[in-house]
């Protein structure tokens, strides 16, 4: 049933969006929870009160999770390799909001319907967990008025400054990743479990060539685990298991599996490794990592009609990112082809009454054979082929001294009557939009230089030049680069339509143009905490992060409604703009704590998970857990200020309205003056 309504099955990446979903689904439980109990508390414990409780928090609650199912939803749909990953656990996410929805407003209040708020909890030991329930509600009673209460009064009292002071905040923390604070790459190396060497031969190596390089390139893993043994004062192999794969005559790889006492780590293995194998004989391609996934992250595409030019330009790239730090394993599709010998009979064979056919036949004879007879011996077929000794088939020489036979009998040298030449034939050619193109492919290590930063170093220094002496030369980056383009321009499109439908769905319960804006400045500022949550845990900023900041835009919202909606109904009651702000933001202290240490909690786990397949996920769990743990400040702290900001505004123009009917009244007092 699971496969025909979604299309998904239960696997890693879907069981990951579960465990994202744990620390979101349970905030609107909480806030009505938390409503439910100060409601009872407050009017007695009755069922009114519990459907009073719930129907206080009922409208923003709803439309707090429809504001992260716009998220999710858009993040389900980003174009890209990434998008088909995350499509898997941002649809669960959605299932499971959407999910929550009913279980808050309707179970949730009947398991409530019979909580006792007013018990005293008695002594001994088997009441101690009343007693922390408690000592943690007077816990937060005392929070909110001895230390919170002071604090949003001097916030609100000083609002202009608290807004400068989150906005200094966010152009520092917003410069991390351009002034090196922060990594940032598209795609960040995320750590394998093995460490694989792939080698790849040039075309006219032998099968023999290609198994003893194999035998090389193991016995240098070896070496590379004795040398760092030895570096760390221990003896023996950590060296698991290593395996050899000949995957064909002119490739080969080998899967090294360190044990899990070894005292060092992958890539530390990988870079001793690369420097004992070097570059064997007739290697054209060799490619040591250690990092999840296969593929070449750099790829240049180049096209023009004339062969000649994309194979000059291509060994010009070649030879320029060979050059760079942290570039390896460059490789090229240039198929320089077959050596081939070309027969062509001269004037004199063509005197003689010789045919292309018949000298081609004669060649082919000498040197591959004719069958002159087959017989059945047992249940096999034998062929009698005739041609020359193997001795005399072995180098161009003995071609040159064949002999041809003519129409008449006589026998004559082949050099006698045909010109013979040397020359390649292409064995394939690679067309793109009915170009010819080749491609130049390289791997790089992130570390060191990203993809981007090596694409803008070429467009900087190489490409125009190349473009200058080629007028018929196309040039397009491939590989990461697409990917980047096509996943930023489709996840840029999707982010301003997620904060449109926000917008919308903030507006509708509010029946506000401003208030929304005013909740949506929560989102940058959970940016600032997904910043800090990469620099605290020593991440690199990347395009899996950036999926998670997409997500954490409507799951910032929901506290920042909840509080807003309560200082309007608190205003309804004809309370004093700065009153209402400070009753609401206390009576709304408990609820927001408690979702966003949630939250937080339910995601960081998902930070020490160490299987490759989790590394997906938690880029987007910090993004998250840390941003929405900034937001609460925001919520608590700069949403208050902007609230009486606004009020400022208005009492402003009420002013300016006032003073501008004064002006006309007096105007119209003199017209009617001058006229008596």
């Amino acid at each position: 049933m699971t496969d025909s309504f979604t299309g998904m099955t239960i696997n890693e990446m879907t069981t990951f969006g579960f465990i994202l979903a744990l620390g979101i689904v349970v905030d609107d439980a909480v806030v009505v929870g938390e409503s439910i109990y100060t409601t009872r508390k407050e009017q007695g414990d009755s069922i009114e009160s519990t459907i009073i409780g719930t129907q206080k928090v009922a409208v923003p609650t709803i439309f707090g999770v429809l504001t992260t199912v716009a998220t999710f939803i858009a993040l389900a749909n980003v174009e890209g390799g990434m998008g088909q990953v995350y499509s898997q656990f941002a649809v669960v996410v959605t299932i499971c909001l959407l999910l929550s929805l009913v279980e808050s407003k309707l179970i949730l209040p009947s398991h409530l319907a019979h909580l006792d708020t007013h018990r005293k909890p008695k002594s001994g030991w088997r009441n101690i967990w009343p007693r922390i329930q408690e000592g943690a509600d007077n816990g937060l009673q005392w929070f909110s008025e001895r230390v919170y209460r002071p604090a949003i009064t001097w916030a609100v009292n000083y609002r202009y400054g608290v807004l400068f002071g989150f906005i200094a905040i966010f152009i520092l923390v917003v410069g991390m990743p351009t002034n090196g604070g922060v990594r940032v790459a598209f795609f960040p190396d995320i750590p394998g479990s093995v460490i694989e060497a792939n080698m790849t031969m040039q075309n006219d190596a032998s099968f023999g060539q290609t198994n003893k390089n194999l035998t090389t390139i193991e016995s240098a893993a070896k070496q590379a685990d004795q040398q760092l043994m030895a570096e760390h004062g221990q003896q023996g192999s950590a060296i698991d298991t290593i395996e050899v794969i000949g995957e064909s005559d002119l490739s080969g790889s080998i899967v090294v599996e360190l044990d899990e006492s070894a005292p060092y780590g992958l890539n530390e293995f990988a870079r001793v490794w690369k420097l004992k194998t070097q570059t064997p004989e007739g290697v054209r391609k060799l490619d040591i990592r250690s990092g999840f996934g296969g593929g070449d992250n750099f790829k240049v595409e180049l096209k023009a009609w004339n062969t000649e030019t994309i194979r000059a330009a291509g060994q010009e790239i070649k030879a320029a990112i060979a050059q760079v730090s942290g570039v390896s394993g460059v490789d090229d599709n240039f198929d320089s082809g077959q050596a081939q010998l070309r027969f062509a009979l001269n004037e004199q064979g063509l005197a003689l009454g010789l045919t292309t056919q018949g000298l081609s036949r004669q060649v082919l004879q000498a040197f591959g054979g004719e069958i002159v007879q087959r017989y059945q011996r047992g249940k096999d077929e034998v062929k009698v082929r005739i041609r020359y000794p193997e001795s005399e088939r072995q180098t161009i020489d003995d071609v040159m001294k064949a002999k041809v036979r003519l129409s008449d009998g006589q026998v004559v040298p082949l050099a006698l009557v045909a010109n013979v030449s040397s020359e390649y034939q292409q064995n394939d050619i690679t067309r793109i939009s009915g170009l010819p193109a080749v491609y130049v492919s390289a791997r790089v290590d992130k570390e060191v230089i990203s993809s981007n930063e090596l694409v803008v170093e070429l467009q900087k220094s190489l490409i125009p030049s190349l473009e200058n002496r080629y007028p018929d030369l196309a040039i397009h980056f491939a590989g990461e680069a697409e990917e980047q383009a096509e996943t930023t321009n489709s996840m840029s499109r999707l982010f301003i339509m997620a904060m449109a439908a926000i917008y919308i769905l903030l507006a509708i319960p509010l029946r506000s143009y401003v208030q929304p804006v005013i909740i949506m400045m929560a989102i940058p500022f959970g940016l600032v905490g997904a910043i800090l949550g990469h620099w605290l845990n020593d991440m690199t900023l990347s395009i899996l992060s950036f999926n998670g900041i997409v997500a954490l835009s409507g799951v910032v919202v929901n506290d920042s409604l909840l509080l807003v909606s309560r200082f309007n109904h608190l205003k309804e009651q004809k309370m004093k703009v700065h009153d209402a702000i400070i009753k609401a933001c206390t009576g709304r202290l408990r609820a927001v704590l408690l979702t966003s240490v949630t939250t937080y909690a339910g995601l960081m786990p998902l930070l020490s998970e160490t299987s490759s397949q989790a590394q997906f996920i938690i880029p987007a769990a910090a993004s998250l857990g840390y941003g929405i743990l900034f937001a609460t400040f925001i919520t608590l702290l700069l949403v208050p200020s902007l609230l009486m900001m606004q009020q400022d505004a208005i009492n402003l123009i009420d002013t300016v309205k006032s003073k501008f009917r004064g002006e006309q009244q007096k105007e119209q007092k003199k017209v009617l003056v001058h006229e008596h």
